[in-house]
């Protein structure tokens, strides 16, 4: 991934509208960018790459203040050698030695003790939105304002912190800026890494950029960070200075796709539609996708769609998160299951708009038949793909607070510092935990048992009926079993057209980038080509063979569910996917995939 800094060009413009000198340095997007040049594993090396990056964006803007900032907790230890480094490292230039060094965003709000335990070089902490409070800050070190009206920092001393509490929250006017985009090399970062959900389904070369049309986002779920990073509400800038920053990055920057980093997009419905139709009316040329996730809720209002789809929309992800009445309410979800349903029926008007659901297992309490209404509101929405995740909540959410108190979280687990978690500390991903299950870096206890035999992984998983709560060690067979069945199964028989060349577009994306061992998306990868294109490409066929015979896992993985290097070879695949070693309280009794929601609500029920 390489997304443009999109919240330090927000605070750039506002110092460079307050009279003060600035400069930006991406390490991601300055690691990638010799990565892209190297020829050969040989000419990198990570550490020289990152740290001389550095020492030359210093070196040539010689500043007084160094600010650092660290958006997940996944790169928290890349984010702490950086502060030591930049505090520690030699600066002749500098006349006072050592450089006063800041640090602040979401990964630093929502974990103050750590900061102040693990980053003793930081010598002021920001939480929360802090574009005003960091230029109040700079103002008052510099005579310019009185401590009144400093907030949202900490000034660190040698046996103690003194925090400054008052909330300096941007709105109005102070909303409407457009990021310092001539600081960013915004044009390039496309061309370094991937970006957004919907990057394969670009042509090659396209540049993208984010937007931010507003701040916060109505609902309250206990498992989302969002209210206390941005409070309660949603904050909006003005339609016109939206549109203002997308012509820019339109005309100036070349820019044809824009990700909306907001987390309620369309908060206010009429508002939204007049941004889409502004698209239009400027006549733009772009499209545009909403990874983080719409509330099916707008949706519903299908002028919304129409506009959307009429802008250049290609992709929405939408958080469903459960199927399970008791759990959404649970959570706190602002959708309940009618909703979902309604909203579905509606988009599947628009076959252009690749739609996806958001969707978690693993919440407190969750028993296996609450995951199963989960499958059963998934398969009756007939969306085109599921972004399914276990339960990682985020600490300081009121889920992860109560799960602490529950004792359903040791320390350990909360701050992701277990063994397997060094490995993968996240369940998705690039670096996740399922791909270190999929490479063998994680061993699962009960992995390989019965290899070859059709009776596989999930009859090993202990679960007697529908009201019991998982064991949270067999969540990963769980997770594999629905990602299957609501993924992959229903490719076998998918015939539109729009959305079979979507499909082999995102799978083809996957398999070279993002997961170019795993045998599952080969095999589909294959399966695509022939429906869309006729023929099977001979090194898609190379490479699946290779894998299976050189991992166990799929090969026990794909005997569970009926698959074979054969099919893909032959190019003679089956109607549906069989699955003989799934117990008979998972299924009906007809052993495969496709049957009734009806059935399934039975099981379910029972």
């Amino acid at each position: 991934n390489n997304y443009p800094a999109y919240g330090l060009g927000v605070l750039a413009r506002h110092l460079q509208l307050n009279d003060f000198k600035v400069s930006i340095c991406n390490l991601n997007h300055e690691v990638l960018k010799v990565v892209a040049e190297c020829t050969s594993e040989d000419d990198f090396n990570y550490d020289k790459t990152w740290q001389r990056s550095l020492d030359n964006a210093i070196e040539n803007f010689k500043p007084d203040l160094i600010a650092i900032t660290c958006l997940f907790s996944v790169t928290h230890s890349s984010f702490v050698k950086v502060c030591k480094y930049s505090k520690n490292s030699s600066r002749p230039w500098h006349s006072r030695g050592e450089i006063a060094l800041a640090i602040g965003g979401v990964h630093i709000t929502h974990d103050i003790q750590s900061m102040l335990k693990n980053v003793p070089e930081a010598d002021y902490i920001f939480l929360n939105e802090a574009e005003l409070a960091f230029v109040n800050f700079l103002k008052y070190l510099n005579g310019d304002l009185d401590a009144s009206h400093l907030g949202q920092v900490l000034f660190r001393f040698p046996n103690y912190a003194l925090r400054f509490l008052k909330n300096i929250q941007p709105k109005g006017e102070d909303l409407n800026i457009i990021p310092t985009y001539d600081l960013m090399d915004i044009s390039n970062h496309a061309k370094m890494g991937t970006m957004g959900s919907w990057y394969g389904f670009l042509e090659s070369g396209t540049k993208i950029a984010t937007v931010q049309s507003n701040r916060g986002c109505r609902a309250a779920c206990t498992f989302c960070n969002v209210r206390i990073f941005h409070g309660t509400g949603v904050r909006q800038r003005s339609v016109e200075s939206v549109l203002d920053e997308m012509s820019l990055l339109h005309e100036q920057y070349g820019i044809k796709h824009i990700i909306w980093l907001d987390d309620d997009l369309l908060k206010n419905e009429e508002r939204a539609i007049e941004i889409f139709n502004g698209i239009v009316k400027r006549n733009l040329k772009i499209t545009w996708d909403a990874t983080n996730g719409l509330i099916a809720r707008s949706l519903l209002k299908e002028d919304v769609v129409i506009a959307a789809a009429e802008s250049g929309c290609i992709g929405i992800n939408i958080g469903i998160e459960s199927g399970n009445p008791k759990i959404l309410h649970q959570i706190k979800k602002p959708g309940k299951v009618d909703t979902f349903l309604k909203a579905a029926e509606i988009l599947q008007k628009y076959p252009q708009i690749n739609v996806r659901a958001l969707l978690i297992i693993g919440f407190p309490q969750e028993t296996l038949g609450m995951m199963f209404d989960t499958i059963k509101l998934s398969e009756e929405m007939n969306l085109d793909w599921h972004n399914l995740a276990i339960l990682q909540p985020w600490k300081n959410t009121p889920i992860y607070d109560a799960m602490v108190d529950e004792g359903l979280l040791g320390e350990e687990e909360g701050t992701l510092q277990t063994k397997e978690n060094k490995v993968a500390p996240y369940q998705l991903g690039t670096y996740s935990r399922q791909r270190a299950i999929e490479k063998g870096l994680i061993q699962q206890s009960h992995f390989g048992e019965k290899e070859g035999s059709n009776q596989g992984f999930l009859e090993r998983l202990e679960i007697t009926n529908f009201d019991e709560v998982p064991d949270p060690k067999v969540l990963d067979d769980i997770w594999f079993y629905m990602n299957i069945r609501l993924n992959f199964s229903r490719l076998f028989r998918e015939t539109r057209q729009p959305k079979l060349e979507q499909q082999l577009k995102f799978l083809n994306y996957v398999s070279n980038k993002t997961a170019p061992d795993n045998a599952l998306i080969m095999y589909f990868s294959a399966l695509m080509q022939k429906k869309v294109e006729g023929k099977v490409d001979n090194s898609l066929k190379n490479r699946l063979d290779n894998r299976l015979r050189n991992s166990e896992y799929w090969r026990e993985r794909f005997s569970c569910f009926g698959l074979s290097f054969e099919q893909v070879n032959e190019e003679s695949f089956p109607e549906r996917i069989y699955h003989g070693g799934v117990p008979k309280n998972f299924e009906s009794d007809t052993s495969v995939f496709n049957f009734s929601t009806e059935e399934i609500g039975t099981l379910s029920a029972s």
